[in-house]
């Protein structure tokens, strides 16, 4: 890795080797750019320092150009190459020395930095390969969202989220597939109703069988009509409860509209009682030194109670309307459950009006056996199969879509947060507690450390009492901390989707593990072997330097950092 012009860096390139040595002592003194490096390697990947500096502040402020950050990773067989400046702005990504297509926009070369080579986000990356004392976030100080985020992006399950998203909209046009076949059903159902008749007008003569046959197939279609008519009314009744609710989108905006004026009101309330109390606490004027008349006083007073009780009354209404408005979308959640309700109940008479057809279709062809050949009556009888024939094909197509929509709604249910993932985190879950408490072992740390499936921590001592992280002292939750990332780093190599062989730790020496912590601590980093290239960056170089194959000291000279 290399950069230049970049925060105190000057006009030369400075430059990193991060794969030659297992361990590397960096130290050097404040502001001497220890930590450059790391904001130069978070830029190189990310696009973002690791202290959070703000991106036009990343040039050196005296040579103010020519910001330039590179570093070079190999991933599997292939190696690759990331370069980004700024003052010119570039970004560039090579793979086997091949500069990827520069077509996409910059955000959409990220993520295909992060998601197709890194395989990390920037809040994975900085509880995997980053311990710092500066601007870092421990994963027990994440939320429970971003600590859920970590461990997927570890686990390699965040492609679940994106796979929920097609899903639902593959769900929706399968729902709105099957609405336009319903209504293609409704045509052909009419003109089957017209072709039976006037097969029923040109077959007075048939035998006693034929008229058999066809009194079952009225009792059919009179069955179906009553099907229909039952459905038409469950549809009314749809589309009148859907009347009572035309305004379920307006009314939560305007609860939430409501609550927003509420808080002004009451700011306002606020205001003039405080305008009031200076008044009664004030007999000059602050500005003109002059005094302020009783009789003054006693209008503003007057006035201000006037406003007051006024903003009052408002809230009262206020108060009233939004009660009114709730008791309403408590209403509209209810007939929205009734429409659901009756439309589950018009499926199933849908379904019964298909088994109706097939048993017309069936009558028909007991017909066509007895009656005489008779051109006319061919004729129409050839129409009706060819109808009955698209109808089927249309209710064989809706029943696919039906079964599409079943399997999408199947599919959304297990790619939820509650579904696959969850089970894939349940799995891992021991190993990870098993980790953690190992590490904090090897430190002396002993106590039954065990996080959740909402990644809550449960800690218990010998003692069985019962912990919570913030019930320990900053060194020891520093232990906690070193143990989660030493943790991560060991279950995304096992996953093999993450197996990053960098580990920096910046200043966790310096501030709260104590001297035996330390040195358990540095004993098991010997552990790694060629695993990990590890950078430590410290103060304490006077004690610590024969613990590390390599030492690199930073120094400012001439107001720019360099390594000696």
């Amino acid at each position: 890795m290399s950069w230049k012009n970049f925060l105190s860096t000057g006009n030369y390139k400075t430059t990193l080797e991060l794969t030659k040595d297992n361990n590397t002592l960096i130290s050097g003194e404040n502001g001497a750019g220890k930590s450059t490096m790391l904001d130069a390697l978070c830029f190189s990947l990310f696009g973002k320092s690791f202290r959070g500096i703000n991106i036009p502040q990343l040039p050196n402020s005296i040579n103010e150009k020519d910001c330039e950050v590179e570093i070079e990773f190999t991933v599997g067989r292939d190696s690759y190459r990331i370069f980004r400046s700024l003052k010119p702005k570039k970004f560039e990504i090579f793979k086997n020395g091949d500069l990827l297509n520069q077509d996409a926009k910059s955000k959409d070369y990220q993520k295909i930095l992060e998601e197709q080579i890194l395989k990390m986000t920037y809040k994975s990356f900085c509880q995997v390969v980053i311990l710092g004392s500066s601007n870092y976030i421990p994963f027990m100080k994440l939320s429970a969202k971003d600590r859920r985020l970590v461990v997927e992006n570890l686990l390699d399950i965040d492609v679940f989220s994106v796979m929920n998203t097609l899903v639902r909209a593959r769900l929706q046009m399968a729902k709105e597939y099957i609405r336009d076949i319903d209504y293609k059903v409704e045509i052909v159902k009419s003109k089957v109703e017209e072709k039976e008749k006037l097969i029923k007008t040109l077959e007075k003569k048939s035998s006693d069988s034929v008229e058999s046959y066809k009194g079952e197939i009225k009792n059919s279609h009179t069955q179906i009509e009553e099907l229909q008519e039952e459905i038409k009314k469950k549809k009314e009744n749809v589309d009148h409860l859907y009347e009572q609710v035309k305004d379920k989108d307006d009314v939560p905006r305007r609860l939430l509209k409501m609550e927003g004026l509420e808080q002004q009101l009451k700011s306002k309330i606020k205001n003039i009682e405080k305008n009031v109390k200076f008044y009664e606490e004030n007999d000059t004027c602050p500005s003109c030194k002059q005094d302020i008349q009783e009789h003054h006083k006693e209008c503003v007073f007057k006035e201000k109670a006037e406003e007051k009780k006024e903003v009052e009354d408002g809230v009262g209404e206020l108060i009233v309307n939004m009660t009114d408005t709730g008791k309403r979308l408590d209403d509209i959640n209810s007939i929205l459950q009734t429409v659901d309700t009756i439309q589950r109940q018009i499926n199933e008479k849908q379904n019964q009006i298909n088994s109706s057809l097939r048993y017309i279709g069936k009558m028909q062809n007991n017909i066509d056996e007895i009656v005489g050949e008779g051109v006319e009556v061919e004729e129409s009888k050839k129409e009706l199969n060819e109808l009955l024939g698209e109808g089927k094909g249309y209710i064989g197509e809706r029943k696919e879509r039906v079964e599409d929509k079943h399997y999408y709604e199947i599919a959304s249910v297990l790619l939820k947060d509650t579904g696959i993932k969850a089970k894939i985190i349940k799995h891992y879950l021991p190993i990870m507690n098993k980790l953690i408490n190992k590490y904090l072992g090897d430190m002396d740390f002993f106590c039954q450390f065990d996080l959740d499936e909402n990644f809550d921590e449960t800690i218990k001592s010998r003692h069985r009492d019962e912990f919570s992280y913030y019930s320990f002292s900053e060194g020891e939750r520093l232990r906690i901390d070193l143990s989660l990332l030493l943790a991560w780093r060991e279950i995304a190599r096992l996953k093999n989707s993450v197996n990053c062989n960098l580990l920096i730790l910046d200043e966790v020496f310096d501030s709260s593990l104590d001297t035996v912590g330390t040195e358990e601590f540095l004993k098991l980093l010997t552990t790694f072997g060629n695993r990990a290239n590890i950078f430590v960056i410290s103060h304490k170089s006077d004690i610590m330097t024969d613990k590390f194959s390599k030492h690199i000291v930073f120094e400012k000279k001439n107001n720019f950092s360099r390594i000696r």
